[in-house]
């Protein structure tokens, strides 16, 4: 399990490193991931890949967003067009939310 994670920090890194496109897209990011970890994934049916990710031979969705997540907080230029806006976002937001005393 502890090395499935690591292969997954290690394609995940390289993959926001070389398409920046990836860094705002988690589904474009799972896909390619899934990619890497089985080249042939583009020939096979859905039966097939259902099967294999349902037996554990895909990399778990959330693992995928989380890997994204991490590497992101520990290398900012990893992080995505959408992070400045929704971090002014969340300022509002607490803010507003101070001022209605919520």
């Amino acid at each position: 399990m502890l090395n499935k994670i690591y292969n997954i920090k290690d394609i995940v890194y390289h993959l926001l490193l070389n398409w920046p496109e990836m860094r705002d897209n988690d589904r474009q990011l799972m896909l390619n991931v899934w990619d890497r970890q089985d080249g042939e994934l583009i020939n096979k049916s859905f039966k097939d890949f259902a099967w294999d990710f349902k037996t554990g031979r895909f990399a778990d969705p959330e693992s995928i967003r989380r890997t994204r997540q991490k590497l992101q907080e520990l290398h900012p230029e990893l992080r995505g067009r959408t992070y400045n806006g929704r971090q002014r976002m969340d300022t509002i937001m607490s803010e507003a939310m101070i001022k209605m005393k919520i």
